[in-house]
């Protein structure tokens, strides 16, 4: 299993299951995938697709690199009924897909045997560090500490926590006891998921702060500067309609330098791309072109006001083009993408995915180089 120094990355993006993210990742340069330690997390990757779509999707991205591996705990909501002359087979069929997924999912995190499935998945990719599973770290710390072992002892150099603001306080304890386990507390990644949204800057500032000290309470101060910790967030938003090119401020630098205070936290995010949670599997056949140009701290966004127009795509990019704020196209596929559009060129990129996936592409490729910046600014 893959045994890295987390000290020598300075962005860790956190990418799901859908097509475009991982299309965003294939066509990154050998130079960026070597710069990153992604967190391939698996989900549902689309409406009715299996959970080994997904798995199956990542062995198909990450080739041979080192990558840390988790699962998403949001269960694949319930099939869409109409309204007026609901498919009721067609229905039952969806729902038998979702059902499939969700019980293969909560097999993956049951706790006997300390998480064995769970680990049986991870055995599969030998270049993966993974992420300690768990759903109450309360009443599962023996199985939770087992994994722990097992990880261990069957050959994962470094294995990963990942905590957000609903873990119940027992994790902290359970990580003292962690890296009691391990070699040294540097090979235990401690992922600190601030979430995503614009709201609520100072709760989630506090929770990495507290969370952090409860960590370094737990331990030997002897192994307080071996721990490594990312602070996670992601201020990506949907604009309104029309209205031309906006800027929106990408608050996760501000959240993690206020976070970083007193403890040099590592930085991620969700590359740019909101996670919205469906209440069911419909699928709006209504879209509307958007663009987006990631800067270092913001992004230029533009969306067309015009539905089932794939014009937009060029009207966007022509726009950021000639933005005020626009630096240039970035050397990477999707700055290839957008320059292509920029010239009346869409062949073969008509539909959202790829625009999503160039958005994700540009924003790794410029936070990979503005982090380096940040966290290294004297080199």
């Amino acid at each position: 299993m893959a045994q890295v120094e987390f000290s020598y990355y300075s962005y860790f993006p956190c990418l799901q299951s859908s097509e475009a993210e991982h299309l965003a990742y294939r066509e990154l340069a050998d130079e960026d995938k070597e710069a990153i330690l992604p967190v391939f997390e698996i989900n549902q990757a689309k409406n009715e697709a299996s959970l080994q779509e997904s798995i199956d999707s990542i062995s198909g991205a990450i080739g041979d690199r080192p990558f840390i591996l988790d699962l998403s705990k949001d269960r694949a909501p319930p099939a869409y009924v109409q309204k007026n002359n609901p498919d009721h087979v067609r229905i039952a069929q969806t729902q038998a897909l979702q059902d499939a997924y969700n019980a293969a999912m909560t097999a993956l995190l049951a706790p006997e045997n300390g998480f064995v499935a769970w680990r049986n998945l991870i055995a599969n990719f030998p270049n993966a560090i993974p992420v300690l599973q768990f759903t109450d770290p309360a009443t599962q710390a023996n199985s939770v500490l087992r994994q722990a072992v097992r990880l261990s002892d069957g050959g994962s150099e470094c294995i990963a926590v990942r905590i957000s603001q609903d873990t119940n306080p027992a994790i902290f304890g359970l990580i003292g006891q962690i890296i009691a386990i391990l070699e040294s507390a540097s090979r235990l990644l401690i992922i600190l998921d601030c979430g995503q949204g614009r709201q609520m800057v100072t709760e989630r500032v506090e929770f990495a702060r507290q969370a952090i000290a409860r960590i370094l309470e737990e331990i030997e101060p002897s192994q307080a500067p071996y721990v490594s910790a990312v602070c996670m967030s992601d201020f990506f938003t949907t604009p309104p309609n029309g209205d031309g090119v906006r800027v929106y401020e990408n608050g996760a630098w501000g959240l993690w330098s206020q976070a970083s205070e007193g403890f040099a936290l590592l930085f991620g995010d969700y590359c740019g791309h909101r996670r919205l949670k469906k209440n069911n599997t419909f699928m709006p056949g209504d879209w509307k072109a958007r663009v987006t140009y990631p800067l270092d701290d913001a992004w230029l966004i533009y969306k067309h006001a015009n539905s089932q127009d794939a014009q937009g795509w060029i009207t966007g990019a022509q726009e950021i083009r000639d933005h005020e704020d626009f630096v240039g196209f970035p050397e990477c596929w999707g700055g290839t993408v957008l320059e292509r559009a920029s010239n009346d060129d869409i062949a073969g990129l008509q539909s959202g995915r790829f625009w999503d996936a160039a958005k994700i592409n540009m924003h790794i490729h410029r936070q990979i180089r503005f982090s380096q910046e940040v966290m290294n600014p004297e080199e």
